[in-house]
């Protein structure tokens, strides 16, 4: 294969499709990342033609011109999907739905609306028959996603995907007014229907945090690249503050007896590779477990009410002794 069409082919997969663009240089920029080096009038010469034939269209109205596929082109792939790819992309869209905003979902709905139409027509087939007859149900409760304006969140992905910095207006809980910082990217969590970033902030290069996307009331990427900070461990990270109000960084030992009705599925899906049990007398199930001190796990062991007795930590216990006898106060 000539290095024409191989430079075209990849020029085709680079190029993003509306809102989004990118410039000739940003194209030529990633063809070198590639081994795939042109001149720029080459690249420029390309896209021209790229664009007779593809629905790929330039961006004029200002400098530097920028490319992209057209909103609702029809795009391509090779090879052709198959009907056990389309039922995967349709599952991955019915899981997806409730995590990703819309913004990020609609860079791959072709890739769903192309399974959908190919398990339609396979409407007899096992395959088409099958993803009917799965569906993906949330675990909790499914709150309804903060607003979130969308050129704030495709920066804010562009910006850790990119690693540089963001100059932003964010607004701490609690305050009326947005404060304008400069941050520093490190990644990007969703939990529940909440999307956070990962970072840090040039007044604090040494202490990551996490912070709402809905918080942000503006965003600006910038030309420099992130300061990380050393031997930073994104994982450790997320597992240490769970993102849930940890208490603190200790980890303690959980001991509970739970109803065996309602505690049963912590024999099948335990809390973690710590967790040990014994079977009761009376229908009850004791559980063992080296957990997180966090607030989410708190709130996840007052949802048992009274099919759960805490007995260690002793600090927990008491706190639930405390909320026992409050909750009796008030439910006379």
């Amino acid at each position: 294969m000539s290095d024409t069409i191989l430079r075209q082919i990849k020029m085709i997969e680079l190029i993003p499709r509306q809102p989004r663009s990118y410039s000739s240089k940003q194209i030529k920029d990633k063809l070198d990342e590639f081994g795939l080096e042109a001149s720029m009038r080459t690249v420029q010469r390309d896209l021209n033609e790229l664009s007779r034939i593809f629905p790929i269209i330039c961006d004029d109205r200002s400098i530097p011109y920028g490319w992209c596929w057209e909103k609702n082109a029809a795009g391509f792939s090779s090879p052709a999907m198959d009907p056990t790819q389309a039922l995967t992309f349709s599952l991955a869209s019915q899981y997806l739905e409730p995590l990703l905003p819309k913004s990020h979902l609609k860079s791959v709905e072709d890739f769903f609306i192309k399974a959908e139409e190919i398990l339609l027509g396979n409407e007899k087939s096992k395959v088409s028959r099958w993803r009917k007859r799965v569906k993906v149900i949330p675990e909790s409760i499914r709150f309804k996603r903060p607003s979130v304006k969308k050129d704030i969140d495709i920066r804010l992905h562009e910006a850790v995907f990119e690693s540089l910095q963001i100059k932003a207006i964010y607004k701490k809980r609690g305050n009326k007014f947005g404060e304008k910082r400069i941050i520093h990217p490190l990644g990007i969590v969703l939990k529940g229907s909440m999307n956070y970033l990962i970072c840090m902030m040039d007044e604090d290069p040494k202490k990551p945090r996490y912070l709402p996307f809905n918080r942000f009331e503006a965003v600006e990427i910038l030309a420099e690249k992130i300061k990380e900070p050393k031997n930073f461990d994104f994982d450790s990270f997320i597992h240490e503050n769970n993102l849930s109000f940890a208490y603190s960084k200790e980890l303690y030992y959980f001991e509970a007896i739970f109803d065996r009705t309602m505690g049963f599925h912590l024999l099948e899906t335990p809390l973690n590779h710590t967790q040990t049990h014994k079977e009761l007398a009376d229908d009850k199930i004791f559980i063992r477990a080296r957990i997180t001190d966090t607030l989410q796990f708190e709130q996840w062991i007052m949802s048992f009410g009274d099919k759960v007795e805490v007995l260690k930590p002793k600090k927990l216990r008491n706190k639930f002794i405390k909320l026992a006898k409050k909750m009796g106060s008030i439910y006379k």
